[in-house]
């Protein structure tokens, strides 16, 4: 049986923004989470494929990497990369789905892939803890893609049992912190930073 989801959002439900996503629980033991692979259609965007990151990803994360200004680049990793070192691309595309969550959107153009999203749920060594993140290509931040991402990596989040998922944001970066209201995060300034903690809390 077929279990992935077929997930449309509209100009009425904030660009894939639900309270509730009809994600299928995750199988125990599996290296490449399939299961979480559906699509999208999102009024600015088109149809776009969620699914998990893979390995044979990289040249798609480095091809969304060069869409990004270096002031997006800074926003995202609190640093001036000109290029993803080779052990960052690594890291980020060989994952441990027992231990983090990360999810792409995938747009064809011309017969195609290209990766225009990237979100993702890290686990900490705080108990019961994960951090998050988001990155969405510059000409199309704002249209609904980061939200889609991250709800979704968020309900997964919740069927696996995390009790709290955080992340640290600029202040500068205002396209999250809204993001983060809108999806319901507290947002704590860092005394002494220009840093924001964004907390969302499961109960």
């Amino acid at each position: 049986m077929d279990s992935r989801v077929s997930f449309t959002a509209t100009a009425d439900d904030e660009a894939g923004v639900s309270d509730e996503l009809a994600l299928p629980d995750a199988p125990s033991g599996l290296l490449y989470a399939d299961h979480y692979e559906f699509f999208v259609k999102l009024p600015e965007v088109g149809r776009l494929k969620i699914r998990p990151i893979q390995e044979g990803d990289a040249h798609l994360l480095e091809a969304l990497f060069k869409t990004l200004t270096p002031h997006s680049v800074y926003l995202r990793f609190f640093a001036y990369y000109r290029q993803l070192p080779p052990a960052m691309l690594e890291r980020f595309t060989r994952i441990d789905y027992s231990r983090e969550i990360a999810l792409v959107a995938i747009s064809r153009e011309a017969g195609e892939e290209k990766m225009v999203g990237d979100a993702r749920v890290v686990e900490t060594n705080l108990p019961g803890a994960a951090e998050f993140s988001v990155l969405v290509a510059d000409a199309l931040q704002g249209k609904g893609i980061g939200a889609c991402l991250l709800q979704n990596c968020l309900s997964i989040a919740r069927k696996r049992g995390y009790q709290r998922i955080y992340g640290i944001v600029l202040a500068e970066n205002r396209q999250m912190l809204a993001l983060g209201r809108r999806l319901g995060f507290s947002i704590r300034h860092i005394t002494g930073s220009r840093e924001y903690e964004l907390s969302k809390a499961f109960v």
